[in-house]
Order: structure tokens, then C-alpha cells, then sequence
């Protein structure tokens, strides 16, 4: 007798032997569903002893993400809800249809790494799959494809890789990381023309900051906790203009027509019609959220009862996203600088007017923080230099580059609260820069202090697209101090350091005043070492009036770039 079989003899309810097979029901391929009480006995066999090969979706969560039929699936909760499986699991349903082709994104190649490992577990009796970075594809013996890829190039790149293409599943592993510009993008190709249903699924942690956060906003209750009623509710939606507050939303796609049928109406062609479509169906989006819990993945509780206690002795932050899945806790106020904004700080032309070269640092030693220096050719980022080195070498490297660079001392800023007293005398001419420093006195009302206006100064310079920095720079990698992150590019570094500049929620003054260290490592989880050094630029915005003109040769001579 096979496994299967056994299982089957094996489970009897009250009086009647459990049907294996729905009535009546069959898929739209025409293939036999198997009934509730069945699956119920397979996860009950699979708790007494687990068999690899037989893929179960769990109850709860899993099961209810499984069975969206919404255009759009967010599913986002606590760590440990098995979101990443779940996406993986979503492609088997179609696998053998030779149509089928889907897209798995995360933010970098190097993120997909353990998406991909898991991916043999599910996939690898159904085909093959192709290793090469430039690939990174399944094939499978009925002809379908599952393509792995990524998301952080800029936006016009991003653009030119996915245009033209065509998927009926489009799944992003941790959503909140993508620009809402390139989800926006990517809806355009979750399409085909085989008559497979398309879907387009979001897995996520909880985070208040991202545009998810809003995109979900109905689902979510004021104290930033999922309303359970609400758990996987369709509502819909037209996804108008750049930003997720222009959606029009509903609780039917007949509401969401009457809000918008002026953008809908010219839009319409009678030949949609003769297709059987109309303009309400044809247009508006369904969409749903899904409580991602990890007290329902049992089998990761089974084989590893530490996480849940691991998660439960991180900080209030940490703890409350992700073991109790609480979409607006933070410690600290709310970020400036937005991940759109960020992206328009990738992609800004050049900002390079008359060619002078500034340099920007935050100062470190061994064992303490990155000693990270900027580069900078008017307000564009030209090069970035970071080291962790005893005092010592810190200062004779440290003029060395500027010698390198060609900066002149008096262009040249650095933070000199603690161990950057120690470079002082090899830098002479440079900019102290403090940051408890009170500003001019008509800016009294407005800052707390010069690193507050400066911070602001920035997040506006960045929103309003007056700084730019290499593009190459952004694929640099680092790793941070204590495995705070690893061979991490740069550009994720930035994206994440840019919550450092946050108001202070208790502030007494009725302008901006910045948040303390300790409220940046809180919201950043380490030292922002490089977003802080980019602060500092902006003081000699601030003071242009004062900046030095030269009457003869200095140390440190600019050259052309």
C-alpha cells in the first residue's frame, strides 16, 4: 500500500469514512479538489511524522494567503509567519501549465539567496534551475518559468529590464523595501494572454515609515495592530497618480468607479466590450491583507521553540513589529526622508555648478565606528572614503586622502565632538563641526541647534532633487560593526541610515530639533556614520557668506574634475 493510500485507509470520522474527493467540484483545468477533511488528515499524519514531500499549507494565515483571489495580496505580520515559503508555494499551483511564467523580487541578488536554497526543497522534481547571476531562473519540464530577480537599480534601469515583460504571478518578498513607483511599474507586467489568472503578492514585516503601511491603512487599527475582522477582506481600488494617498478605494468596485469614472471614462474602448469586459471590472483592482502570525507556523515552533524567544528579547521597537506585528510603533518620530525621496536622490543629474570640492566626515577610530569621508564636487557626492583604524593611522590617512582629493583645508568639515578632537592639528583650517551649536539667532525659533538645520536642510536638498552622488558608488559594499550588516551596498545603507533624521516627538521648541544618538541608533538599529557625515555638508550652505576666498596657494589646491 502507498504512503498515500495508507493515509487515506487510515482516517475515519463518526460513523463514515473520510471522503477523499469534493463532490461536485473540480478546478477550472478540470482536475478533482480534495476535500477539507482530507487535508485536515494529512497535517494530522504529517504532525505524527513529517514527509518533505508533501507540501501542506499550514492553517491559518497560509492557508487563508493561498486562497486570495484578490488582484493584490499583502501579506505582512510578524517574523516567522512563513511569508517567504508561502510566495514560494503560491507558484506551484500553475507549475505545470506551460504558459505560465512568474517573477519572485527582492531588493538585492545577494537577499534572494535563501529564497533561492528553499526553492530545491519545493521545485526541484518539477525542473531545473539555472545558477547564472544573469539568469537565476527555473525551468520546468512542462515549458513554465520562475524568474528570480531584484529591484535596486534605479528606477530607469529597473524600467528598462522589466518593460515588455509579461508574468501571470508577480510576488515581492519584503514589499515595504520597493518604491511604491516601481510596484506601480511592475503591475503593468503581471499580464498574459493564456487565460492564467494573474495575481500580484506582497510579503512584509511591519514597518510605519513605508508606503505599504498607507496601502493597507484599512486593515489596520488605530493602535497599528491588524483588525481581525478585517483579515483577508477584499476591498478595491484605482491606483491613481505617484503616491499611495491619490488611490480611490471602496467597498466594491462600483464605489470605486463612481470616484473616478472621469479618469476611467476616456479610457474605455466599445471594443472591450464585445470581449465581454465593462469599465468596472476592467479597471479597478481588488486588493486584501492577510495577518501573517507566527504562532500558526507550526512547523517552524516544532523544530525551533527559541525564535519566538529570541524575538521576544529584542527592543520595545523591534518587539513590537515583529513578534507582535504592530504597523505604527517606533520610539522615535516619524522619517523625513522618504524611500521615494531617496530614489530621487539616486537618480538626480549631477550637481555640479563651478567644480569645488568640499569633504564632509564623521571621525572614528578602531573600535569604535566608521570614519567615513564625502567627497563632494559642488552638491554632488564625487567618492567615498571609510576606515576603522587606530587613532594614529585615522589622522595620517585621513590628510593623505585629503592630499589625494585635492581639497583645500578650509572646505574640508568634520564632526569634532569626541575622538575627532584628535585630527584637529593636521587639519587646522577645517570646519569644527559641532552639532549643540546654536544657529544664527534669526533661526533661534526654528532649530534647536546647526545639526538640526542641517539635517533638515539635507532632507529637503534630497526631496527637491538639488544633491545627486555617483552612481557607482551606490554597488560599494560594507559591513557594519558586530555584524550590524554585511557586504551590504551601499545604496541599502543610505536607504536605511536616512530614518536618522527624524524631529524629536518631545521637543520643546517650536521648530525642527533632531533626534539625539541615541534616538538614531534606535531608529537606525547602529550609527548612522554615513548619512551623519552627508549632514554636515550643508554647513557650508548655510554659511556661503563666509566661505573662504583665497588671495594665493594653500595647502590643499583644488584641481579640475
Amino acid at each position: 500500500m502507498t504512503g498515500r493510500k495508507a493515509a487515506i485507509a487510515g482516517c475515519f470520522f463518526i460513523g463514515h469514512k473520510m471522503r477523499e474527493y469534493e463532490v461536485g467540484i473540480k478546478t477550472a483545468s478540470g482536475e478533482q479538489v480534495y476535500s477539507y477533511e482530507y487535508i485536515e488528515a494529512l497535517r494530522a499524519a504529517d504532525r505524527k511524522k513529517s514527509n518533505p514531500l508533501k507540501i501542506i499549507a499550514q492553517k491559518g494565515c497560509q492557508e487563508k494567503f493561498l486562497a486570495s483571489m484578490a488582484d493584490i495580496t499583502i501579506f505582512g505580520g510578524a517574523r516567522g509567519g512563513s511569508k517567504s515559503f508561502s510566495l514560494l508555494m503560491e507558484s506551484l499551483k500553475d507549475l505545470h501549465n506551460p504558459y505560465f511564467n512568474a517573477l519572485l523580487l527582492r531588493n538585492e541578488k545577494d537577499d534572494l539567496l535563501d529564497l533561492i536554497n528553499t526553492s530545491y526543497f519545493l521545485y526541484g522534481q518539477f525542473g531545473q534551475y539555472n545558477k547564472s547571476i544573469n539568469d537565476m531562473t527555473w525551468y520546468f519540464k512542462s515549458g513554465s518559468k520562475l524568474k528570480f530577480s531584484y529591484f535596486a537599480d534605479s528606477y530607469e534601469d529597473f524600467k528598462k529590464r522589466f518593460q515588455g515583460k509579461q508574468y501571470a504571478f508577480i510576488g515581492i518578498d519584503e514589499i515595504t523595501h520597493c518604491p511604491y513607483e516601481k510596484f506601480k511599474y511592475l503591475t503593468t507586467c503581471n499580464r498574459n494572454a493564456y487565460g492564467i489568472r494573474n495575481r500580484f503578492y506582497g510579503t512584509c514585516n511591519p514597518d510605519p515609515d513605508s508606503w505599504v503601511r498607507k496601502f493597507i491603512n484599512w486593515w489596520i487599527g488605530e493602535d497599528g495592530l491588524p483588525v481581525s475582522e478585517r483579515d483577508g477582506v477584499i476591498r478595491y481600488c484605482f491606483m491613481d497618480g505617484d503616491s499611495p494617498d491619490s488611490i480611490f478605494w471602496g467597498d466594491s468596485p462600483e464605489e470605486v468607479y463612481e470616484q473616478c469614472k472621469s479618469i476611467i471614462d476616456p479610457l474605455w474602448k466599445d471594443a472591450y466590450e464585445e470581449l465581454g469586459f465593462d469599465k468596472i471590472t476592467m479597471y479597478v483592482k481588488s486588493v486584501t491583507f492577510i495577518h501573517g502570525k507566527l504562532e500558526e507556523n507550526i512547523k517552524l515552533i516544532s523544530s525551533d521553540p527559541n525564535y519566538a524567544a529570541n524575538l521576544a528579547q529584542q527592543n520595545d521597537e523591534q518587539r513590537a513589529r515583529d513578534l507582535e506585528g504592530n504597523w505604527n510603533y517606533k520610539n522615535t518620530g516619524d522619517d523625513i526622508i522618504k524611500l521615494g525621496d531617496m530614489e530621487r536622490f539616486f537618480s538626480a543629474p549631477a550637481q555640479i555648478e563651478r567644480g569645488i570640492r568640499y569633504v564632509s566626515a564623521d571621525i572614528a577610530f578602531e573600535g569604535g565606528d566608521f570614519c567615513v569621508m564625502w567627497l563632494w564636487l559642488d552638491l554632488h557626492v564625487k567618492d567615498v572614503f571609510v576606515m576603522r583604524e587606530n587613532s594614529a593611522n585615522t589622522e595620517s590617512m585621513f590628510a593623505a586622502k585629503l592630499l589625494e582629493w585635492g581639497v583645500r583645508e578650509e572646505n574640508v568639515i568634520y564632526d569634532y565632538w569626541g575622538v575627532g578632537q584628535a585630527i584637529s592639528g593636521h587639519v587646522k583650517r577645517a570646519v569644527k563641526f559641532t552639532g549643540t551649536q546654536k544657529p544664527e539667532k534669526q533661526f533661534e525659533q526654528s532649530y534647536k541647534n546647526i545639526k538640526s538645520q542641517c539635517a533638515e536642510m539635507l532632507a529637503h536638498y534630497i526631496q527637491d532633487g538639488k544633491v545627486s552622488i555617483e552612481p557607482r558608488l551606490l554597488d560599494l559594499k560594507f559591513s557594519g560593526k558586530k555584524g550590524k550588516y554585511k557586504n551590504v551596498p551601499l545604496r541599502d545603507i543610505l536607504l536605511k541610515e536616512r530614518k536618522c533624521v527624524r524631529h524629536k516627538d518631545n521637543s520643546n521648541i517650536g521648530g525642527f530639533e533632531l533626534i539625539n544618538k541615541d534616538g538614531m541608533i534606535k531608529a537606525v538599529g547602529y550609527s548612522p556614520d554615513f548619512f551623519e557625515s552627508l549632514i554636515y555638508r550643508m554647513w557650508f550652505e548655510i554659511n556661503k557668506k563666509k566661505a573662504f576666498r583665497p588671495k594665493r596657494m594653500l595647502r590643499y589646491v583644488s584641481y579640475r574634475p
